[in-house]
């Protein structure tokens, strides 16, 4: 019975051993992103990679990805991806797409077989940083409509950044109408969407006052800035009562 005894408890000790001598660069290593920095404009994208051990079975070379901001290719913060042999080297691999919040974002990867031993995780951190406007182009649904509120016209900007890209989420734009002969058109809008969404577009329904026939308004989109000023970034359309 002693010797029993002794036996499960070499076992155990055994055991233990094993659980502490492996290491998580055993299973997986050099989890790696293309860039460290990204623009938060939904559009961006990076690569990410992770090596498996080269001694990794068939059945065991598939890596789940997870992140904690923006997604994967299929819209999702969750993928699994099955590791290819490149250059020597047992590689999975998975694009994810920036968000539209700038923020720090947490990407892990893991085998997806389940260990006895430990969880084997490796983390990196990629930066969303904030995609800002540098332009905004305004467009009207129709250049003519009937007055004293007959019609409407829905006006929507496209806001880009530097790159050609989208913002990020939360830019604000106001809309004003005035009259090419001078003095305030004194329009109505309704539907009023003026804060970027995740495609960079604010978007308005404007009705025109009582106007005689041939009146010329001038409808002007301007981003403001974070404490609600006026920027210099604008555009506008001119539009003619016809009715």
């Amino acid at each position: 019975m002693k010797n029993l005894t002794r036996a499960f408890l070499v076992f155990l000790f055994a055991i233990g051993c094993d659980s502490k001598d492996v290491n998580i660069a055993d299973v997986l290593t050099n989890l790696t992103l293309s860039s460290k920095t990204f623009f938060a404009d939904g559009q961006s994208t990076i690569s990410v990679t992770v090596q498996l051990s080269n001694k990794s079975s068939a059945d065991r070379r598939s890596v789940i990805f997870k992140t904690t901001g923006g997604s994967f290719a299929d819209g999702s913060k969750k993928v699994t991806a099955k590791a290819e042999y490149e250059s020597g080297k047992l590689i999975a691999k998975t694009i994810l797409r920036a968000p539209i919040s700038p923020g720090d974002i947490t990407i892990s990867a893991q085998p997806e077989f389940d260990s006895p031993v430990m969880e084997f995780v490796v983390f990196q951190t990629v930066t969303a940083k904030k995609s800002k406007p540098a332009s905004i182009k305004l467009e009207s649904s129709a250049f003519a409509m009937a007055s004293n509120f007959f019609s409407e016209l829905k006006l929507s900007c496209l806001l880009k950044n530097a790159n050609g890209g989208y913002v990020s989420k939360g830019y604000v734009v106001v809309f004003d109408d005035v009259l090419v002969a001078g003095g305030n058109a004194n329009g109505r809008y309704r539907d009023v969407n003026t804060t970027s969404n995740d495609t960079s577009r604010v978007s308005i329904r404007y009705g025109a006052s009582n106007l005689p026939i041939g009146t010329a308004i001038k409808l002007r989109a301007t981003i403001l800035d974070s404490l609600g000023n006026r920027t210099k970034m604008k555009d506008s359309v001119l539009v003619t009562i016809n009715l």
